[in-house]
C-alpha cells in the first residue's frame, strides 16, 4: 500500500517562476502525476490570492484537480499596488497549516512541497525531523540551491514536462542514449564557470539537473551528492576544496585554492595549564579573562544541555572534521530548534572550543583522494568535560 502524501503549494512562487522561465502556467496535472510516485494523494493545498488578475483563473483548475486553492490576502506597502508587495504572509501561512497537518496527521509520512524559496527550509528541516518524507517540486533555475540540500528529493518542473513529451513521442522516436553522470558533472562545473557562478555542491547538482532535467546520486548508488563527488574527484575529473564555509567544485587544469595562509601553517598554540571548563569557564588558564577575540564564555554562554549536545553532535562527525562540516552540524541543531544560536554565534562557540582545548587543529587532506589539504579539527574526547558530554552527563 503506497504512503500517505500531503501537497502544499507556494502558487505564487511556482507560477512566476514557469511564466518567466518557460513562458507557460503551471502544468497541475504533471505535478499531481509525479507526487503520485511517492505516495497516494490525501491532501493537496495551493496558497495565493486569488483576487489577484494572474492568479483569478486558477481556482476552477485547481479544485477540478482535487486541489484546495487557499485564500490569502496579498498586503502592499503604503503607496498603492506600484510598490513592492508583501507575500511573506503566504509563506508563513503555508508553514504554519503544513505544521498544523504535521501534528494533526501523523499517519502522513511523504510531504510535497511546491516552490523554490528558500525560506521553507526551516520548514524542510522540522518535517524531516519528525521523521518524514520530503520532496521539493520547483523550477531548477528559480530554486534555492539549498532548499534542493536539504530536502530529501528534488524533482525538477523542466523533469516533468520533459517526461510528458516523451511519454508522447515514445512511441516515434528511437530513444535517447542515457548520459554520463560524470560527463555531465564536467559539463556542469564548466557552465557554472563559464558563466561566473559559485561551484557550491548544491549549485553544480542544481546545474545537473537543468541539463539532464532530474538527477537523483542515489540511483548511482552514493548516499550524499558529496560522496558522487568524491568519486568523480578520484577518478581526477574534478578537484574540490573548502572555501568560504562551503565545498567548492573545480576543473582539473584549474589551480584549487589552498586554506588561508595565516590558518595553512599556523602551528597549534603553546600548551598552558587550564582549568578546563571550571569555574572560570571555557577551558582558560588560571586567573585569565575569556578570549578577547570572542568573548564567548561556554559555561556562561552555555546552558549544560547545549554543550553536551554541540560535543555529541561534533563527536557524530568523520574525525577530523573542517571547520564547514562542524558549522553545518551546529547550524542544523539551530534548525531543528535544539538550539538557538546566530551564525556569529556558533562561529564564537567553535572558536571557544578551540581556546579550551576541545578541539584542536590539525593540517591534511579532508580524505585520501583530495589533491588539497586543510585545516581540519579534532574532537579531544579524552578532555574530562568532552567526556562527561558524551557520556550525557
Amino acid at each position: 500500500m503506497n504512503e500517505d502524501l500531503a501537497i502544499f503549494i507556494d502558487w505564487e512562487n511556482i507560477y512566476i517562476s514557469t511564466v518567466s522561465e518557460y513562458n507557460s502556467k503551471p502544468n497541475v496535472s504533471a505535478m499531481l502525476e509525479k507526487a503520485r510516485e511517492y505516495g497516494r494523494i490525501v491532501s493537496a493545498t495551493a496558497y495565493a490570492d486569488w483576487t489577484d488578475g494572474e492568479f483569478r483563473q486558477a481556482p476552477p483548475t485547481l479544485y477540478s484537480n482535487g486541489i484546495t486553492p487557499k485564500y490569502i490576502s496579498a498586503r502592499y506597502f503604503p503607496g498603492g499596488k506600484s510598490q513592492k508587495r508583501r507575500t511573506n504572509s503566504i509563506d508563513v501561512m503555508l508553514a504554519v497549516e503544513c505544521a498544523d497537518f504535521l501534528h494533526n496527521h501523523p499517519q502522513v509520512g511523504t510531504y510535497v512541497l511546491v516552490t523554490g524559496d528558500g525560506d521553507f527550509i526551516p520548514l524542510v528541516s522540522l518535517l524531516r525531523s519528525r521523521g518524514k518524507n520530503v520532496v521539493v517540486i520547483g523550477v531548477s533555475e528559480a530554486t534555492s540551491y539549498h532548499l534542493i540540500e536539504s530536502a530529501d528529493h528534488f524533482v525538477s518542473y523542466a523533469s516533468l514536462l520533459e517526461e510528458e513529451r516523451a511519454a508522447r513521442a515514445r512511441d516515434k522516436e528511437p530513444q535517447k542514449k542515457v548520459s554520463d553522470p560524470y560527463e555531465e558533472l564536467v559539463r556542469a562545473v564548466k557552465n557554472l564557470k563559464s558563466g561566473g557562478k559559485t561551484r557550491v555542491l548544491g549549485q553544480v547538482k542544481q546545474q545537473m539537473i537543468v541539463q539532464l532535467g532530474s538527477f537523483d546520486e542515489r540511483n548511482l548508488g552514493f548516499k550524499k551528492f558529496k560522496d558522487f563527488v568524491v568519486e568523480a574527484e578520484r577518478r581526477n575529473l574534478v578537484n574540490t576544496v573548502d572555501q568560504d564555509l562551503e565545498l567548492q567544485v573545480y576543473l582539473p587544469d584549474e589551480e584549487v585554492p589552498q586554506p588561508e595562509a595565516d590558518l595553512a601553517a599556523e602551528e597549534p598554540p603553546a600548551a598552558v595549564e587550564t582549568t578546563g571548563v571550571g569555574e572560570n569557564g571555557g577551558g582558560r588558564a588560571n586567573g585569565e579573562q575569556p578570549d578577547s577575540r570572542t568573548g564567548f564564555d561556554l559555561l556562561e554562554d552555555l546552558t549544560p544541555y547545549e554543550l553536551r549536545t554541540i560535543c555529541q553532535t561534533v563527536a557524530g562527525l568523520r574525525q577530523p572534521a573542517s571547520f564547514v562540516d562542524i558549522f553545518s552540524g551546529i547550524r542544523e541543531l539551530d534548525e531543528r530548534g535544539e538550539l538557538e544560536l546566530s551564525r556569529e554565534e556558533i562561529g564564537e562557540v567553535i572558536n571557544a572550543m578551540l581556546n579550551a582545548r576541545l578541539l584542536s587543529r590539525t593540517y591534511a587532506k579532508p580524505y585520501e583522494q583530495a589533491k588539497a589539504g586543510m585545516v581540519l579539527y579534532a574532537l579531544d574526547t579524552e578532555r574530562e568535560e568532552v567526556k562527561n558530554a558524551l557520556d550525557g552527563r
